[in-house]
């Protein structure tokens, strides 16, 4: 051991750089290949996903790590003191902070997105703030330090802003194996018999082999929009039923929707009809 420090010090501080690079650089392949492969098979042999976020954290950070290390070492051997470089880097690092506000902010969000695990990889998601034009329905594909993409049910890959992710309203329809139960609405005319109503939409909807048989009812909703402040056009009715598979929900629901319209139709069964308002031009 003496004999290898006495060769170091021989040698010149150009040299020491470049075997400490050489020595980072292996270091950082054996972390990141051997010991990280490793930790990562056994990991996915848990139930617990946090670990696997948490492999994931290391990784992306890791390299940080590594080339600040380095910078940090080969400074001290060229004789470079670090500490006015650090008061140095903490002011323009206050610069940078405000200039990246929105990218830090993204960072945070995402580390409390791996801790506090409101999602996970392949959940089935709604995102109710952000979902816009192209619908906030999705499965999670990555979950990265500034974003995290989701994969919608119209096949685009959405990358969210983890801060704007991190302060809308997220549905996770993945955490529990339970059905879950899905609704639909219509008015009928306020003449239409309210019990054959009813009666035809628990049919139209036990027709469908996609729900969970005996799930069906029917519940007279509203008959005062309670927004608008004023009387609805016919009585609005909500069909509920249950599904296993939520991924399945749209497709299912265009179904049970198509064959209730087809059974109204068959049974002379109106449905209610808007009023028409008309304004006057003058103000």
């Amino acid at each position: 051991m003496a004999g290898l420090i006495n060769y170091w010090q021989t040698l010149s501080a150009i040299s020491q750089s470049a075997f400490a690079v050489l020595a980072a650089l292996i270091l950082y392949w054996f972390f990141r290949i051997v010991i990280l492969s490793k930790i990562e098979r056994a990991v996915e042999a848990t139930s617990n996903d946090l670990d696997d976020r948490m492999v994931q954290f290391v990784k992306q950070f890791l390299w940080i790590v590594a080339i600040l290390s380095t910078v940090a070492f080969v400074l001290k051997i060229n004789s470079i003191k670090i500490s006015p470089l650090l008061a140095g880097a903490g002011i323009f690092g206050v610069s940078i902070g405000f200039a990246a506000k929105e990218t830090i902010a993204d960072i945070l969000a995402g580390i409390f997105l791996i801790t506090d695990r409101p999602i996970r990889v392949n959940d089935r998601v709604k995102i109710e703030q952000i979902g816009r034009h192209w619908g906030g329905w999705g499965d999670v594909e990555d979950i990265g330090l500034r974003r995290t993409r989701i994969r919608n049910t119209d096949g685009v890959s959405v990358n969210y802003p983890n801060s704007l992710l991190a302060n809308s309203v997220i549905t996770n329809f993945s955490y529990s194996d339970s059905p879950v139960r899905v609704r639909i609405r219509l008015q009928v005319d306020y003449s239409a018999d309210l019990e054959l109503s009813q009666k035809l939409i628990i049919e139209a909807i036990e027709s469908c082999d996609k729900i969970i048989p005996g799930s069906a009812q029917v519940v007279v909703r509203s008959l005062w929009d309670d927004r608008g402040g004023h009387q609805l056009a016919g009585v609005l009715l909500e069909g509920r039923y249950h599904i296993n598979n939520v991924r399945r929900r749209t497709s299912i629901r265009s179904t049970v929707l198509t064959e209730v319209l087809k059974i109204f139709q068959k049974n002379n069964i109106p449905l209610a009809i808007p009023g028409v308002r008309i304004e006057s031009g003058v103000k």
